[in-house]
Formats: structure tokens, sequence, C-alpha cells
């Protein structure tokens, strides 16, 4: 079983295993609203690194072709700028590959989360079907409830 299902069953008994249509809806309706909200800060986040990346990035050459102009005569420190530039951009594109791991995994939670406001309504949408059952039910029963009274005074009996 999934932790999305599991959470949802959790939710489900709080709200009172779904028998209330209003409080499954309106916990959809809020689940759904939190992951559209999760979904626009995980855009407007991986924007800003992507721009801070890429000015770290662009830093770095920058560096490296003012080290390489100054000593473009020293072979020995031109090994030595190369190889820091390559550590530079190594870590440059480790910290692109964690960021994307993390938003992989962020976008996968806003996945989980819309899942379970799915099922939150189909839970809501389920209760209300049973609750119009239930009504149905009732109001047939009180209706001929009240027909047998209304006829039992009609011929003089006690209801």
């Amino acid at each position: 079983m999934r932790w999305a299902e599991i959470v949802m069953l959790i939710l489900a008994a709080a709200s009172g295993c779904g028998g209330d249509a209003r409080v499954d809806l309106s916990a959809a309706d809020g689940i759904r609203a939190a992951a559209g909200q999760m979904e626009l800060t995980l855009r407007e986040y991986h924007q800003e690194v992507s721009r801070y990346d890429d000015s770290r990035e662009s830093a770095v050459i920058a560096a490296f072709v003012t080290r390489v102009r100054k000593d473009n005569e020293d072979e020995a420190a031109l090994d030595k700028h190369s190889t820091e530039f390559q550590t530079a951009m190594s870590r440059i594109r480790g910290d692109r590959e964690v960021e994307y791991t993390r938003q992989s995994a962020a976008r996968d939670n806003v996945s989980v989360l819309r899942e379970l406001a799915g099922g939150l309504e189909r839970l809501g949408i389920e209760s209300l079907s049973l609750q119009d059952e239930v009504k149905r039910y009732l109001s047939g029963r009180l209706d001929a409830k009240h027909r047998a009274e209304a006829a039992a005074r009609q011929r003089g009996g006690n209801p």
C-alpha cells in the first residue's frame, strides 16, 4: 500500500469515514489548493536556483578566462586553473543534480496530494450518494407511516 493510500485512509477515518460529503469535498478542495500553491512555489524556486547557477557558471567562466589571459605563458598555472575550473563546474553540475532530484521528489508529492484530493472527492461523492439513498429510504418510510396514520384516522381508528 502506497503512503498516499494510507494518508487517505487516515483522513477518511478522521472525517467520519467519508460519511460527511461536505467535509470530504472541502478537504479535497483544500488539499488541491495546497498542491497548486506548492507547485507554484516549486516552479519559482527552480527558476531562482537556475538563475543563481547560471550566474555562478558565468562567474567561474569569466574568472577562468581572466586567469588564462594572465598566465598564458605559465604551463603549471594553466594546468592549475584548468583543474580548478573543472572542479568548480563539477560542483555546479552536482548542485543542479541535487536540485533536480529535490524538485522531482517535490513534484511527486504534489501528484500525491492531487491523487489524495481526488480520492477525497470520490469519497464525498460516494457518501452523497449514500446519504441520498438514506434520505429517500427514510422519506419513503415516513411518507408510508403518515399515509397509514391518515388512513387510520379516516377510518376512525387510533393512529
